[in-house]
C-alpha cells in the first residue's frame, strides 16, 4: 500500500490507501511544496482526502486538480465486519457462559489446571502461603541477563505450566478472600474427603416411561365408548421384606486306634433370619427382626443321649427411630430372646435348658447412630441410657443361678443401660463379615455377648461359614477354676438361600 505525504514548512501528514505515479516541486510566495500524486485513495462524504488537504494548503492559482476513481476498499470492509462478527460472537459467549442451565459452549475444552475457579468459593492454604512465604524467593540483579542461556538453548514444552496457573489462580483467590470474605462459604479441609468415582460405577441411562402405561381406559356398557382416561398412581411402598436360610452340615472322624484318641462326631446346623423394615427416607424408621438358630451334634461318648443341641436361639428384635440429625435417631428399642428345645447335661438327664428357660426381654430408650455404605458397610450403634432388663426360668427343672436369677426365685428384674452395635461388612465380594456385640449393666455386674459370623460364598447357594460367639458375665456362680468368659466356635459347609 502507497502511501501520500504533504510537506509544509517541514511538517508532515500522512494519508493512506494511496498508489504512488508522481512527484513535482511548485514555487510560491517563498514556500515549497511537495504533493504526491495518488491513483486511489479514500474518501469522506464524496470529497477525497486528496482534494481536501490541497484546498487547504495551496495557493488558487496553483491548485492542481487531481482527478481519480473511487473503487470500494475491501480490506477496512472485511476489518470492519470481523470486528462487528467477534463482538456477536463474545456477547453470546458470556451470555451462554454465565447460564448455568446450559452445557459449556461448542469448542471450549475443559482444563483441569482451572478447577479452583470453578469450585464454589473456598478457602484454600496455598494462596496465604505462597503470599506470605519466601519459598523460592532469589534477589532480582537488574544488569544481570538471567534468560541469555535460556534463550539460546532449544526449549522443550513447559513442564511446570500447572504450577504457574496455580500460581497466577493463587493471586487471584487471595484477592477476592480480601475483597470478598462473606462469599466464601467453603474450607479446604472438607475437601480432603471427597474421591473420584471410580471406573466400575457406570451410570445407566434411565429407561423411558411410556405414558399410554401409566394411562387405563374406562368403557361404559352402554355406548361401548371409551370414557375418561384415570391416571395410574402408585403409592410408595415403605417396607422392605427380606430374608436369608442356611443349612450347614460338618462332620469328623476319627479311627478306633487313632493314637491320640478322641471320638468321631457329625453336626447339623440350619438357621432363618427374616427382617421386616419400614424407612419413608425422611424421618421415620421402623427395623424388625427375627432370628432362628439351632445346632444339633453328635455325643458318642454320651450314654444317656445320641445328640444335643449346641446351638438353640430364638430372638425378636424391634426398633423404631425418629431421625435426630444427620445420621442420629431417637430410638425405642426391645428385644426378646429364648430357645425352642430342652438340653440336657452329659451322662444325665438333668436338664440344663428348655423352651422359655431361660428368657430374656430389653425395652431401652436412647439414640441410635446409623452409616451405610450401599453394597459394602451397615453400621448400627444403639446406646440407651435407660434400659430395662428381664431375666425369667419357667421350667421349674431349670437352676436359675445360671442365669442371673437368685436361686429361690425365678425371675429378675434390672435397670441399666444397654450399648448394642451391629455391623455387616463386606470385606471381599464373596467375603462377609456379620457383628453383633451386646453390653448390658445394673453399674454392679456386666453381662456382654459378641457374635461374629463370617460368610464365604463360593456361589449363590453354596458357601462355607464360621461363628464364633463370645460371652463375659460376671453375675453368675461359677466355679474357682472356671473362667467367667466363655467360647463357643463352629466351621461348617451348607447351602444359603435368600429372598
Amino acid at each position: 500500500m502507497a502511501l501520500l505525504f504533504l510537506m509544509y514548512g517541514g511538517a508532515m501528514a500522512q494519508v493512506t490507501q494511496g498508489v504512488l505515479q508522481q512527484t513535482e516541486k511548485r514555487e510560491g510566495q517563498g514556500e515549497e511544496y511537495k504533493v504526491v500524486a495518488v491513483d486511489t485513495f479514500t474518501t469522506i462524504d464524496g470529497v477525497s482526502i486528496l482534494e481536501e488537504l490541497l484546498s487547504d494548503t495551496v495557493p488558487a492559482p496553483q491548485q492542481r486538480q487531481v482527478k481519480a476513481e473511487v473503487p470500494v476498499v475491501s480490506s477496512v470492509d472485511q476489518f470492519l465486519a470481523r470486528l462487528e462478527a467477534f463482538r456477536t460472537w463474545y456477547d453470546a459467549c458470556l451470555d451462554r457462559w454465565d447460564d448455568i442451565y446450559l452445557p459449556a459452549p461448542a469448542g471450549v475444552r475443559s482444563d483441569p489446571d482451572y478447577y479452583k475457579l470453578s469450585m464454589p468459593a473456598t478457602y484454600y492454604a496455598a494462596p496465604i502461603e505462597e503470599a506470605t512465604g519466601i519459598d523460592g524467593w532469589r534477589p532480582c540483579i537488574p544488569f544481570v541477563k538471567e534468560d541469555t542461556v535460556r534463550q539460546m538453548v532449544f526449549q522443550v514444552p513447559d513442564v511446570e505450566r500447572s504450577k504457574q496457573i496455580d500460581r497466577h489462580i493463587n493471586q487471584q483467590l487471595l484477592s477476592f478472600y480480601v475483597s470478598y470474605p462473606q462469599l466464601v462459604k467453603k474450607n479446604e479441609l472438607e475437601l480432603k474427603g471427597l474421591e473420584p468415582l471410580s471406573d466400575r460405577y457406570t451410570v445407566r441411562e434411565r429407561k423411558p416411561e411410556r405414558m399410554m402405561d401409566l394411562v387405563t381406559v374406562v368403557t361404559t356398557g352402554n355406548s361401548g365408548m371409551a370414557g375418561d382416561k384415570d391416571l395410574l398412581v402408585v403409592k410408595p411402598n415403605f417396607w422392605t421384606v427380606v430374608g436369608q436360610g442356611d443349612l450347614q452340615f460338618s462332620q469328623n472322624h476319627i479311627s478306633d486306634n487313632w493314637y491320640k484318641g478322641g471320638e468321631s462326631t457329625k453336626s447339623l446346623f440350619a438357621q432363618l433370619v427374616w427382617q421386616f423394615n419400614y424407612d419413608d427416607k425422611q424421618n421415620v424408621q421402623f427395623e424388625n427382626k427375627l432370628e432362628w438358630k439351632l445346632g444339633f451334634i453328635t455325643t458318642p461318648s454320651d450314654t444317656v443321649h445320641s445328640y444335643k443341641p449346641n446351638n438353640d436361639l430364638f430372638r425378636l428384635s424391634s426398633k423404631l427411630g425418629i431421625k435426630a440429625f444427620k445420621n442420629w435417631y431417637y430410638t425405642l428399642s426391645g428385644e426378646f430372646k429364648t430357645q425352642l428345645f430342652p438340653n440336657y447335661a452329659t451322662n444325665s438327664d438333668k436338664l440344663v435348658t428348655t423352651f422359655f428357660s431361660p428368657a430374656e426381654l430389653n425395652l431401652g430408650l436412647g439414640m441410635d447412630f446409623k452409616y451405610v455404605k450401599n453394597g459394602v458397610c451397615n453400621l448400627s450403634v444403639l446406646m440407651n441410657p435407660i434400659n430395662y432388663t428381664r431375666y425369667s426360668v419357667a421350667s421349674d427343672k431349670v437352676d436359675p443361678t445360671r442365669f442371673n436369677i437368685e436361686e429361690g426365685k425365678k425371675s429378675k428384674n434390672q435397670i441399666g443401660s444397654r450399648v448394642e452395635s451391629t455391623l455387616k461388612w463386606k470385606l471381599q465380594p464373596n467375603l462377609m463379615w456379620e457383628s453383633r456385640l451386646s453390653y448390658i449393666t445394673d453399674y454392679k455386674k456386666v453381662l456382654s455377648e459378641w457374635e461374629n459370623t463370617f460368610t464365604f460364598s463360593f456361589n449363590r447357594y453354596f458357601s462355607t461359614k464360621l461363628f464364633v460367639h463370645g460371652r463375659f458375665d460376671d453375675s453368675v456362680n461359677r466355679k474357682p477354676e472356671d473362667s467367667y468368659f466363655q467360647l463357643q466356635e463352629q466351621l461348617s459347609l451348607g447351602l444359603t438361600y435368600k429372598w
